[in-house]
């Protein structure tokens, strides 16, 4: 069972013929009542708290609202949870601790290596990209290129996670 608001992205016919392939029920709430749904509503607001600022953070526009919610989600389905006891929702489902050690900062600079039968013997063997998601099933990252304003999926690359570094100096009294 599946409980919902009467929202268009959960009453589309997309997800109706998802339900009915994987034997899932729906059950509605009533028209502008949000609070029978608190849980799913305060998971919303706070993905879209943490997508603001990830963006904000990454100095990337609204184009990328989606990949920051999506990446959100996964990071919060890898953080452990008081209600589950202190394991993952990923955990939970999986039955499987979830590796950490593939985690970036969203939005760093990723440097992707270019390969040998893509350039010639002049071009650069890597591309400056940005990293903005982590893709299911894949072993690698979805990556932003700005310069050729396109998405490149890649495994083999090098992050360049740290953009600047804040010296906390204390100026002597007088100067």
């Amino acid at each position: 069972m599946l409980k919902t608001d009467n929202g268009g992205e959960f009453c589309n016919k997309e997800f109706q013929e998802f339900y009915k392939k994987c034997g899932i029920a729906q059950q509605k709430t009533t028209p502008y009542t949000p609070r029978k749904n608190g849980v799913v509503e305060r998971m919303n607001k706070t993905l879209m708290e943490r997508e603001r600022s990830m963006l904000s953070g990454a100095g990337l526009g609204q184009e990328f609202w989606t990949e920051a919610v999506d990446t959100a989600c996964y990071l919060v389905n890898r953080s452990s949870s008081l209600v589950l006891e202190d394991k993952t929702p990923h955990e939970v489902w999986t039955g499987k601790k979830p590796s950490l050690s593939h985690l970036r900062v969203f939005g760093c600079d990723a440097y992707v290596h270019v390969l040998k039968e893509k350039r010639t013997k002049l071009d650069s063997k890597s591309g400056k990209c940005i990293f903005i998601r982590y893709k299911d099933g894949l072993k690698g990252y979805k990556l932003w290129n700005p310069v050729k304003r396109k998405v490149v999926y890649s495994r083999d690359v090098v992050f360049k996670e740290v953009k600047y570094v804040i010296k906390n100096e204390v100026q002597p009294k007088g100067t």
